[in-house]
């Protein structure tokens, strides 16, 4: 066996052994390796060559005991999601993949429809019309009759450049700052950001807030080199300092204001192409572990993991022994392997897997230095968590285009593993998933078993997604799969599926005096939030401690949100600020998803002139009644 370590093995082993990178910014530091995986590196050695070699024989161990194969047999006869729920506290052996397909029928059983009595969910848009001025409300009513138009939101882009290119952004600027930034954003200066958020909080409804800048791909990446490469990616770790400096200032802001979370964006703090050359992977990894599994119970042996799942890797060329690659992966030594131990052992958080994502000089897989920028991406992010965990800030991690969520997740994943312990009280980071895709609900399994695997507390913000007719785009002119369900009935029957299956976990927890995983419900489907509160009252589940809460987009759904707060319901509001020019890709998109919605944005529209009549002519109005104040 080739016993010669590659530049990257060797560039690796200074990075473990306590040398600091040389950072861009003072708080860069190596990555900690948890327990399980310095234990796993202990034992692991010359696990890599420079080329291909043989591969030495490795005859799979036999599985100790039945408990997998038991585990599946109970769920073919139909186990409950709560006994589910217990069976994934149990130790390891019963495969993910099976544990979730089972859970699937019940949930989908336990969400087919919402009950035919007396709706729990009453919204009043009275509630939230009062809290403003008439002044503010034609604005309101203005933007509502913009949204309405579904060719002026289409064309919104082209006259946007179109003015820019007459040099008249100015003029464009000053309408798109007194209308649609006016309503959906609470402002640029901290004293008008934190004003927004105190008023929410005055009517029972809290804040997460956003700084709304986004980073994509560029539109025209080229491949550089030399020098060019070097100054380019300098500039990029030099912006995304900026960017952490930016969210450190969230959080002393939403510190302002009791119980506020702070949305992180994971593209600001990496250089995208970094992102999008890491993530690369794990599509064609997932797709090889499923090819692999050929009687379908969720798991791998050894031969399949070297023959199949292995070789998906950019990397997996250069592994020189891949029976020390398995038993990295197999920590429980049962000659098995499923997909949250193949997540938990090839992470890039375990040093001694980064080689796999390496590319072999060709489009697929991650420059060297991809490694050390990702060390700094994941610096950067715990030290904006650190700081939100000082001022008593939550965390919600936001969700963004396909091909960069598998590195937003595991960076999520990490901040998870380290910061949501210490019990209930401990500061909360969440990850977000988006249900109009096809994955979610899987995703959502294997993380939730991974946080009962390691020891952390699982929490999950649900939306339906914001960026469906780009990745559908993107998906049909590269020619791959489009990742989003097929129809809007599709999105919306799995986004029911996995809050029923979080929150049978919550009442699971709850009965059984455990710390509960939690749910934060982010939509603004009032069918949805019905059935969540149908099931928070079916279930008997105490949303005191929060383990569950709504959210809705600032100036969307209000009536909605005010309803939930004067019943005492956990609601916040997502709360976006920043410059113009930084959250105009934000606008555009909250103004193609009202339009996409045109007839309950022309009934809201027709509520608030009819607020303005009233209030014009001197009319009193009926009592406020919610319903849901019985819960």
């Amino acid at each position: 066996m080739p016993t010669s370590a590659s530049p990257v093995v060797a560039a690796v082993t200074r990075l473990n052994a306590t040398q600091p990178l040389r950072p861009f910014v003072a708080y860069a530091q190596p990555s900690r390796l948890s327990f399980i995986q310095a234990r796993r590196a202990a034992s692991s050695a010359a696990l890599y060559s420079r080329a291909a070699g043989p591969s030495p024989a490795h005859p799979p161990r036999a599985v100790s005991g039945v408990h997998g194969k038991a585990a599946v047999s109970l769920a073919a006869r139909g186990l409950s999601a709560s006994a589910l729920t217990r069976a994934a506290a149990a130790p390891r052996g019963a495969p993910a993949a099976a544990a979730k397909d089972s859970v699937a029928p019940a949930v989908a059983d336990a969400t087919s429809s919402v009950g035919s009595g007396e709706r729990l969910l009453q919204p009043d848009a009275s509630l939230a019309l009062d809290q403003q001025s008439v002044g503010k409300l034609l604005t309101v009513w203005m933007v509502y009759q913009a949204c309405g138009s579904t060719k002026l939101v289409q064309m919104a882009p082209k006259i946007l450049k179109l003015f820019e290119k007459l040099r008249l952004s100015w003029l464009s600027n000053a309408v798109v700052r007194r209308t649609f930034f006016a309503w959906f954003c609470a402002g640029e200066k901290e004293r008008e950001i934190v004003h927004a958020m105190r008023r929410l909080k005055e009517s029972g409804i809290g804040s997460i807030l956003d700084f709304s800048a986004e980073a994509d791909l560029p539109e025209d990446a080229t491949t550089a080199g030399g020098d060019l490469a070097e100054a380019a990616r300098a500039h990029a770790n030099v912006k995304a300092d900026a960017f952490a400096k930016e969210y450190f200032h969230g959080m002393h802001m939403a510190s302002q204001v009791p119980h506020a979370f702070a949305a992180l964006k994971i593209t600001g703090l990496a250089d995208p192409e970094v992102l999008y050359r890491l993530s690369m992977p794990h599509q064609p990894l997932r797709d090889a572990f499923l090819a692999a599994d050929h009687d379908n119970d969720g798991r791998v042996d050894y031969t399949q993991f070297k023959d199949t799942v292995l070789p998906a890797m950019p990397g997996g060329a250069r592994v020189a022994s891949p029976s020390g690659m398995f038993s990295m992966v197999d920590a429980n030594g049962d000659g098995q392997v499923d997909w949250v131990d193949i997540q938990m052992a090839l992470g890039m958080d375990n040093p001694l897997a980064r080689p796999l994502y390496l590319s072999d000089g060709g489009a697929y897989g991650a420059l060297e230095s991809d490694f050390e920028d990702y060390e700094r991406m994941v610096a950067r992010a715990r030290a904006v968590v650190q700081q939100a965990a000082e001022k008593g800030v939550r965390v919600m991690i936001d969700a963004e285009h396909t091909y960069f969520q598998p590195m937003i997740d595991h960076v999520a994943l990490v901040m998870q593993r380290e910061f949501n312990t210490g019990g209930s009280s401990q500061t909360l980071v969440y990850n977000t998933y988006q249900m109009y895709r096809t994955d979610a609900l899987q995703r959502m399994t294997d993380d939730y078993e991974r946080g009962v695997r390691e020891g952390w507390r699982f929490a999950a913000k649900m939306v339906r997604g914001a960026y469906m007719e780009l990745e559908r785009g993107r998906a049909a002119s590269l020619g791959y799969a489009s990742p989003i369900n097929p129809t809007l009935e599709a999105t919306h029957a799995l986004y029911d599926r996995g809050a029923a299956q979080l929150l049978d976990r919550i009442a699971t927890a709850q009965r059984e005096g455990a710390v509960p995983p939690a749910l934060f419900v982010a939509t603004h489907n009032n069918e949805s939030i019905e059935r969540v509160l149908q099931q928070l009252q079916s279930l008997q589940i105490d949303t005191s401690a929060e383990p569950v809460m709504f959210g809705q987009l600032l100036g969307m759904q209000d009536a909605t949100s005010y309803a939930l707060a004067k019943a005492n319901i956990p609601i916040y509001k997502y709360v976006p600020y920043g410059t113009l020019d930084e959250v105009m890709p934000y606008l555009i998109r909250r103004a193609q998803e009202n339009s996409a919605v045109a007839g309950a944005i022309r009934s809201e529209a027709a509520q608030v002139m009819a607020e303005i009549r009233r209030r014009m002519l001197g009319r009193t109005r009926r009592a406020h009644s919610v319903a849901t104040s019985s819960l």
